[in-house]
């Protein structure tokens, strides 16, 4: 269940989650405080006016300044430091989306492990396979099929 809200009080920050893109990059978490509508209306007037490199600097100073950390490594395991140069080197896709989560243009996506959870909740297993489910949740699981 999203925890989302419209209101932004003043110092939120929120966790967040891009899942992995395969061939492209990894799960990444991190944490970011949102832009206020404002500022991102600020940010994207004539942005695609500007030059790409005017564009580039909007996407890193903007990130650079809402995103508190970040769980991203490079290929050797090493924590990659949040730093605009670092910015500069990660995938397009990836900083994108960052941009995209931290501008309220787009949610994060929903860790696996939470979908499985809620999966999980809804039914008896030890009732289900013992063969003692009672028509209402031979009904749910069912639905949850269907769902698939």
């Amino acid at each position: 269940m999203s925890q989302a809200r419209a209101f932004i009080p003043d110092g939120y920050t929120q966790d967040c989650l891009i899942n992995e893109l395969p061939g492209i990059h990894e799960v990444v978490r991190f944490k970011f405080r949102p832009v206020l509508p404002e500022p991102i209306r600020a940010l994207m007037h004539s942005y695609f006016d500007k030059s790409a490199k005017q564009q580039g600097d909007i996407v890193n100073q903007t990130l650079i300044r809402q995103l508190v950390e970040w769980d991203l490594r490079d290929h050797e395991s090493e924590s990659v430091a949040l730093t605009v140069e670092n910015l500069q080197r990660i995938k397009k896709p990836l900083k994108d989306r960052l941009f995209n989560i931290v501008t309220c243009y787009e949610a994060g996506d929903e860790a696996e492990s939470a979908k499985v959870e809620e999966q999980g909740d809804a039914l008896d297993f030890d009732k289900i396979l013992s063969g003692e489910a009672d028509s209402s949740v031979k009904f749910s699981l069912q639905e949850q099929d269907a769902k698939n």
